[in-house]
């Protein structure tokens, strides 16, 4: 028989904790914390309950334990009164139709995207990847409408990409949905935390399918907004995972980032063509370059040649190149995007060198719809930013994009001898 006091706890506190309630079982229930929740080591509200000390200090330790684990689970510390944050527990979104009448359109929007996109994003084949966006993804947008907005834009461009037909049709839809997610999205990275720091994650991750989809390409434009918009975008998503690293790696996400970190030790002489890339160390060396400038530049090859390693290792394996390719963007330094934006020379042909990566990604999987067509597109507004004495370092990224398409080699060099001469 329990002790008086556990007896007159047990009396006073008959309904149980709200764990217990919410899956229904019945609670044993012995201040400060039930053995349902004990057993389970998750937070129990049992201790807060009335009559029960709020004190942090007056908390049981076998409580504060508990609470530590439960922190830890979700990677991030937390104080020993302080719940864990599930955003899922969030409340839904309300809709402002009073009728009941169907938006069709959306609807069909919805059921594209979990049963065509969102296996199409999950770049590994795996449960859990898949669920990311088929299952989780949509169950928090149910939360937060620009998450929602994304999805429901991501799946009217493709729709677009699948539908020439009605390609206008979807992507005004698209646009329309993508503007509207936009404008909330912004609004609420004024006030990123632990509830919202998920779907804002997930929003920029589907934004940067979106700068890719959006584009016309159909002919060199605004380089500053079509290419290097993208680039700040990897990098803005890369500042709210950055914020709240812990607990948006601790989630559903965690897949996705898996996949992005993941890194393999291989010798760059094992895969061709990456004299092509270290070749750029001497070729875009100047001594006219300020310290900045030439430390940017470096840091950039770097990079790029880590990235085509990593690139080729999954491109002979028969595995997806684009998310290790997206790495790239990431680590750049500040003053590089600089220079890109300022179409400076030797910024611009290690830009081309990179079109070679987004080439492999867009021909070797079919669900890299978005980016398709980017490479020839990236790599023709290179061509007409840069100088004729440049022109000659664009031959191997032509040689090796025009190449797939069916051209041949001296086809290739021919491309760019015209350019040089004209």
């Amino acid at each position: 028989m329990p002790p008086k006091n556990q007896r007159r706890s047990h009396t006073k506190s008959k309904n149980g904790c709200s764990q217990c309630k919410v899956r229904r079982i019945k609670c044993n229930e012995v201040h400060p914390v039930c053995n349902n929740c004990e057993r389970r080591q998750i937070f129990c509200d049992f201790s807060a309950s009335p009559g029960s000390s709020k004190s942090p200090s007056n908390t049981a330790p076998d409580v504060r334990r508990q609470e530590s684990q439960a922190g830890s689970v979700n990677g991030s510390q937390r104080t020993p009164t302080q719940p864990m944050v599930d955003p899922f527990q969030q409340p839904d979104l309300v809709s402002t139709k009073k009728s009941t009448d169907l938006d069709v359109t959306d609807l069909r929007l919805m059921h594209h995207f979990t049963s065509v996109v969102a296996l199409d994003l999950a770049n590994a084949q795996t449960p859990e990847a898949q669920a990311l966006w088929q299952v989780h993804a949509v169950k928090l947008g149910l939360k937060h409408e620009f998450l929602l907005r994304g999805i429901l834009a991501v799946s009217a461009f493709h729709l677009a990409y699948l539908c020439p037909d009605r390609k206008a049709e979807y992507e005004l839809i698209g646009t329309t949905h993508q503007s509207l997610g936009l404008t909330e999205f912004q609004e609420t990275l004024s006030h990123v935390d632990e509830t919202n720091c998920q779907a804002l994650f997930a929003f920029s991750c589907l934004l940067i399918v979106l700068a890719f989809a959006s584009s016309a390409k159909d002919k060199p434009e605004d380089f500053t907004h079509d290419v290097l918009h993208w680039f700040y975008l990897l990098r803005g998503a890369n500042i709210v995972l950055n914020m709240h690293h812990d607990t948006i790696r601790g989630s559903f996400l965690k897949p996705l980032l898996d996949e992005m970190a993941h890194m393999d030790n291989i010798a760059a002489y094992r895969f061709p063509d990456t004299d092509q890339i270290t070749k750029l160390f001497r070729v875009c060396s100047s001594p006219e370059h300020d310290k900045e400038t030439a430390q940017a530049i470096d840091l950039a090859i770097h990079s790029l040649l880590s990235t085509f390693i990593q690139a080729s290792l999954l491109k002979t394996r028969g595995d997806g190149t684009v998310l290790a390719t997206f790495v790239w963007p990431i680590n750049l330094p500040p003053k590089f995007l600089d220079l890109l934006s300022e179409k400076q020379p030797e910024a611009m042909v290690i830009l081309a060198h990179y079109c070679v990566l987004i080439y492999w990604g867009e021909t070797h999987h079919e669900d890299t719809w978005f980016i398709s067509g980017w490479a020839k597109y990236m790599l023709e507004t290179v061509k007409e930013s840069i100088p004729d004495p440049w022109q000659e370092q664009l031959e191997w990224p032509t040689m090796m994009i025009t190449q797939e398409h069916g051209s041949s080699s001296a086809e290739a060099a021919l491309l760019v001898g015209n350019r040089s001469t004209g």
